[in-house]
């Protein structure tokens, strides 16, 4: 009994420990971008990236990117976390691709972002 009482105390303090964090984000990328919407602030607080954003909403959402490149009038976004413990190395793990300055699409798993490396 006590051990289910320690389980959903804890999960109790992890989940008001996240929403204390976006609501912090929230209130932070408020002032730094004015003219965002609160949809927008909203979706970026959550680290969530959608066709149509612009780079500074997609830095705003989960940093600065690890490597870009450029193919034609596509540019791509690449995003790693470190594997591996003897010869740590670079994993691409999430890449955004912008198409005129905005987000076309995205691929990769921005969940194995989150979990290695979350804070930039």
């Amino acid at each position: 009994m006590m051990k289910r009482i320690f389980i959903c105390a804890s999960l109790g303090v992890l989940l008001l420990a996240g929403c204390a964090e976006t609501q912090y984000r929230e209130s932070k990328i408020r002032v730094q971008h004015r003219n965002w919407d609160d949809e927008m602030v909203e979706k970026v607080a959550r680290r969530q990236v959608e066709p149509d954003m612009t780079g500074d909403m997609v830095r705003a959402a989960i940093g600065l990117p690890d490597k870009i490149s450029r193919q034609g009038d596509v540019e791509e976004w690449g995003y790693a976390v470190m594997v591996g413990d003897y010869q740590p190395r670079q994993k691409f793990v999430y890449f955004v691709f912008f198409k005129n300055g905005r987000v076309a699409r995205t691929g990769g798993d921005i969940n194995e972002l989150k979990t290695l490396s979350w804070y930039r």
